[in-house]
């Protein structure tokens, strides 16, 4: 990898080198002072890329930790997630199943009968009639088989 990313360096290099210079005088036209500035302009591009080849490195390196670290979050909050989907109904079976205190139904009933011949007797009604719901055995229907 790192010998691929000196390689299209190289080229930009090249290229770039190419362009500036084009296809002008030949080396033998050029004086000192130019080949001195050609040279120092080399120096500054080669600087540079060396910039360049450090902030890559650095970058590569934060991608590499983020890579290590990223699958450790995402596998706890994946984790956690499901630990709350399976205990959630458990959670809300427990609520639905758990016992509360509530009147028994005869004491409601007593309450009620009670409430009711009170208003009678306060109505003035002397003849308190007898509920009685359940049927006696001998007014039962027949059941034929």
């Amino acid at each position: 990898m790192q010998r691929m990313i000196n390689w299209v360096i190289f080229l930009w290099v090249i290229y770039l080198l190419s362009l500036v210079l084009g296809c002008g005088r030949s080396g033998r036209d050029l004086s000192d002072e130019q080949w001195l500035g050609l040279q120092a302009e080399m120096q500054q591009e080669r600087t540079e890329v060396g910039q360049q080849r450090d902030q890559l490195e650095s970058d590569r390196r934060d991608w590499d930790s983020r890579e290590r670290s990223e699958p450790v979050i995402a596998a706890t909050i994946t984790a956690s997630v499901l630990l709350v989907c399976c205990v959630a109904p458990l959670v809300l079976m427990a609520v639905l199943l758990w016992p509360r205190k509530s009147e028994p139904a005869i004491e409601v009933v007593n309450d009620l009968l009670i409430e009711a011949a009170a208003s009678q007797v306060e109505d003035g009604d002397d003849d308190i009639k007898r509920l009685d719901h359940s049927p006696k055995p001998d007014r039962l229907p027949s059941r034929q088989a």
